[in-house]
């Protein structure tokens, strides 16, 4: 810049308005384009703010639903694990009453066959007897038994005889 000391050019000093003129002009529009700049972040900044924000609404939303899920999937886990345990119980408990039925039935059988054999027996001595009593009232004069093989009673043998 010149000198105040002494006249200025007219010229000179329309030139140093020309510049100072468009120095302010330059201010301005740099001023206007930081602002309008300014302007742009602080609305970016804002739709950032909103979607963190949102994305942490989001992240809680979706931590709960995780948390549920945790939650179901234990008591799923827990249920399923009880299922097994009853399952292997009852299929112990199936066996040991299958391994007592086939127990039973063994024994049932051999009681079966016992019976039976005795049932014969019984049926055999039975005829037996009602042979031999046959053969008793049959020859009454003769002596008791002698013939059968049967030794003869003694009078205190006989109930009533005294």
């Amino acid at each position: 810049m010149a000198s105040t000391a002494g006249p200025l050019d007219p010229k000179a000093v329309k030139q140093m308005e020309k510049i100072i003129e468009k120095e302010g002009k330059g201010e301005e529009k740099d001023f206007q384009h930081a602002l309008k700049d300014l302007h742009a972040t602080e609305k970016s900044e804002s739709k950032a703010s909103k979607a963190a924000y949102k994305a942490e609404k989001t992240l809680k939303k979706t931590e709960k639903k995780e948390q549920s899920a945790m939650k179901s999937l234990q008591k799923a886990t827990h249920a399923h694990d009880m299922a097994v345990t009853n399952l292997h119980s009852a299929q112990t408990d199936a066996q040991v009453k299958q391994q007592q039925d086939v127990k039973l039935k063994q024994a049932l059988e051999a009681k079966v066959t016992r019976v039976n054999e005795i049932s014969k027996q019984k049926e055999i001595h039975n005829h037996e007897r009602e042979s031999r009593l046959s053969q008793i009232h049959e020859r009454p004069n003769q002596a008791v038994g002698t013939s059968l093989g049967i030794p003869a009673p003694n009078a205190s043998d006989v109930p009533g005889a005294h």
